[in-house]
């Protein structure tokens, strides 16, 4: 079948408070380069759906970012303003329907803009498969093989080989894809560790499918909000443009993709998987952050008293019997005795030290900034 045309999505919001002091109100987390490769997570995104695009990417974000994200991209990337945070579904119907109004047939894929993936043939090969199984009129997503019974997931279920409508399943399986069961949401360990055993496959937040069929089926869950995306599409570039974005973008419903589309799709035979074989990581937080340093073979200082430290930036730092990753770039002199399994990051106005088991704290200390006074460090 002919190929329509390609338009990544890349949808950038969301403040990192697992990050902080990395990651601020100001500075998210996908404008940042936490992997020391001297380029951000937003760009890194960009760079591996550059040579499946057939037309210009677009990314949307906050209205607060729009500045500093134009400043990280090539000029043929377009970037829509958010007037408000409202989710992943409006983000994503919003540039759907600019799609739809330009090109009534592309496709578009949406991927989030602060994941890294390191195996980019793999992931260009699952794109390709996924653009193939849009092309039936489906919602496409790809599932991510396990690498642990992760609590902190989201899983999709498989038809397999089978699914409820024999020719549909045919003619998915031909192009790489399966029929979706179903979407679970982050289960507990035991429920985590039996999916794992199932061969249900990690949600990793990325959906493929025609832009139409993204606004008509969202007409038929959440009518206003399809409209409304339409709506503010249609006033682009005229003199109503910003009066018309103003007024209807309050109005649409905050929700992820998932439980506005994606769920609902599941349940009538609507959704396929592409099952993809990649390392991906949504670098939730420190720990994850740390495990990507270990893994690169020859990136930590070590010695022989059991000495493991990884820096990101150009921190001076010496360690004796510790294991840590330190992220700084200040004129101290950083000294590290006797610790194991933490996080440090100096910055000009905050010095945090994490032990890696206590990651998911983060966000209460972050939390009690404002009422102490001190929301100026978020």
């Amino acid at each position: 079948m002919p190929e329509a045309p390609f338009v990544p999505v890349v949808p950038a919001g969301g403040s990192g408070t697992r990050l902080w002091p990395l990651s601020r109100r100001a500075r998210p987390k996908f404008l940042l380069d936490l992997t020391g490769q001297g380029r951000s997570l937003l760009q890194l995104t960009l760079d591996r759906l550059a040579p499946l695009a057939d037309r210009p990417p677009i990314v949307v974000t906050g209205r607060a970012h729009v500045a500093a994200v134009r400043e990280q991209l090539d000029e043929d990337v377009r970037v829509l303003a958010e007037p408000s945070a409202r989710n992943s579904m409006p983000a994503i119907a919003l540039a759907a329907a600019h799609v739809e109004r330009e090109s009534p047939d592309a496709v578009i894929g949406s991927f989030a803009a602060d994941h890294l993936i390191e195996e980019e043939a793999a992931f260009a090969r699952a794109v390709t498969a996924a653009r193939d199984a849009a092309e039936l009129g489906l919602l496409v997503t790809v599932g991510i093989a396990p690498a642990s019974p992760s609590t902190g997931f989201g899983y999709i279920e498989s038809a397999g080989d089978g699914g409820a409508d024999p020719a549909l399943s045919a003619r998915l399986r031909a192009v790489g894809a399966e029929p979706v069961v179903r979407f679970v949401e982050k289960p507990d360990r035991e429920r985590a560790e039996a999916f794992v055993d199932a061969g249900l496959r990690w949600n990793a937040g990325m959906f493929v499918v025609r832009a139409s069929v993204l606004l008509d089926e969202l007409a038929v869950q959440i009518p206003a909000l399809a409209a409304g995306a339409r709506e503010i599409a249609a006033a682009h570039g005229g003199a109503e443009e910003q009066e018309v974005l103003e007024r209807v973008w309050p109005t649409m419903t905050a929700i992820a993709i998932d439980h506005a589309l994606a769920e609902p799709l599941a349940a009538q035979g609507r959704v396929a998987v592409v099952p993809a074989e990649f390392d991906w990581d949504d670098v939730g937080d420190f720990a994850a952050l740390a495990r990507q340093f270990r893994e690169r073979e020859g990136a930590a200082r070590r010695g022989e008293d059991g000495t493991e430290v990884h820096v990101v930036g150009s921190a001076s730092v010496d360690a004796l019997s510790s294991r840590a990753t330190v992220y700084g770039s200040t004129d101290r002199h950083i000294a590290l005795v006797g610790l194991e399994g933490v996080s440090i990051v100096d910055t000009e106005d905050v010095l945090l030290v994490l032990a890696d088991e206590k990651v998911q704290a983060l966000q209460q200390l972050v939390g009690r900034l404002d009422e102490q006074g001190l929301g100026r460090l978020r």
